[in-house]
């Protein structure tokens, strides 16, 4: 049987915060201890380093702990944005194995650990496997990590975000155990008797259809069906941002194939890249990834009321997967520019889920960018909400 709670708290006081949430956590999973934990925290809390970290274990009872500093934290009871906060989800099953890991001096070194991590996870006949990677936004290149670590055992699902803060740090956070330190990847691998269901929702939407990149080298576009590629990126502007390019750049992206070798960017199948750079005289478009001729693309829209309507078709696809089912917890890691910077006001990811799934233990985060699978491949997303659910097998 798979026990599992979460707890969150905006207390001031890091101990008291994890005492509050771990407590809460325990109540929900109705057991006294829990054999893993994992934490989400503001960065304020992380100067209270030795005091979250025996605080988690203590209260928790918790032998494999791993989390990370975050912009913000979600539970089921919310969202918090730009104010102190953390969450705690403790998970005590017989079904599940848990193996937290903390690899450190993630700079250039994402081969190197992906490698490492390959090495930790390795799972028996007929386990599943979900795979939780936290990587320090500031240090690393979580797409070179991933295929690292898929060329060693294979395709194995990753779920994930960034490590974020405030920008008051200017540093992120990696927990694992007793330990809390920066420029790291934490995470933790779930392996066993258990089912699981990942799905993405887009904060950016397609408003052209799909494209082809004529001409390119490297990350520069400098054709989109043999014209200019910055006369079509101007094509699709409208109202003030054909007025201000600089306020476009914020709303208007690039849309790229998840899955290279079908090269088709399908109603969510994409993933989303910032357009970086404008040349108009020249006509070129700098995109934040290598792109190549011949390659399908479209361009997408960050819009709020689209994003809604994005968000709860991914739910109603949760929803008929699990077929009444009830998740015993799930994992949400949302973009920092979604929640309040999207919609306009928060706890709408929160309070989509809660109405199409219902309440069960729900933990996440506001990370830099986030980590999943689409395409056969895990893959580096913006904008994007991933949701991870975990169920009893059969």
């Amino acid at each position: 049987m798979i026990r599992a709670g979460v707890g969150q708290s905006s207390n001031p006081s890091t101990g008291e915060a994890v005492k509050i949430a771990a407590n809460q956590a325990l109540a929900q999973a109705g057991v006294t201890r829990g054999d893993a934990a994992v934490v989400f925290f503001t960065v304020e809390h992380a100067s209270h380093h030795r005091e979250l970290v025996e605080a988690l274990c203590r209260e928790t009872g918790a032998n494999h702990v791993a989390g990370c500093s975050a912009a913000g934290i979600l539970t089921a009871a919310g969202e918090v944005e730009g104010n102190q906060s953390m969450a705690v989800l403790v998970l005590a099953s017989d079904q599940i194995q848990t193996n937290p890991f903390l690899f450190k001096a993630l700079r250039e070194r994402d081969d190197d650990i992906g490698v490492a991590i390959a090495q930790k996870i390795l799972t028996g006949p007929g386990s599943n496997s979900l795979l939780t990677l936290l990587p320090d936004t500031y240090n690393g290149q979580p797409q070179r990590l991933l295929q690292s670590i898929q060329r060693q055992v294979g395709f194995i699902p990753v779920v994930g975000a960034g490590c974020s803060e405030s920008g008051m740090a200017r540093a992120t956070y990696q927990l694992c155990g007793d330990e809390l330190t920066s420029n790291s990847v934490a995470g933790m691998h779930l392996s066993g008797s258990f089912d699981g269901s990942i799905d993405i929702t887009q904060g950016c939407q397609p408003i052209t259809d799909p494209m082809v990149i004529t001409k390119a080298e490297n990350n520069l576009i400098f054709e989109i069906n043999h014209r200019p590629a910055f006369e079509r990126f101007a094509q699709v502007l409208r109202g003030p941002l054909a007025e201000d390019l600089r306020r476009a750049l914020m709303f208007v992206f690039v849309g790229l194939p998840a899955d290279a070798d079908q090269n088709a960017v399908g109603p969510g199948q994409y993933l989303v890249r910032n357009v970086i750079g404008l040349d108009p005289a020249k006509g070129i478009l700098a995109v934040g990834e290598e792109v190549r001729e011949g390659q399908t693309m479209i361009f997408t829209l960050r819009d709020g009321q689209r994003a809604r309507e994005d968000l709860n078709q991914m739910l109603e696809r949760q929803a008929q997967k699990l077929a009444g089912k009830k998740p015993a917890f799930g994992l949400y890691f949302n973009c920092c520019a979604r929640g309040s910077s999207l919609y306009g006001m928060p706890g709408i990811d929160t309070a989509y889920i809660r109405q199409t799934l219902g309440d069960f233990p729900l933990i996440g985060m506001f990370g830099g960018y986030e980590l999943a699978p689409l395409g056969g491949a895990n893959h580096l997303f913006a904008y994007t909400g991933v949701l991870a659910l975990i169920t009893e097998k059969g």
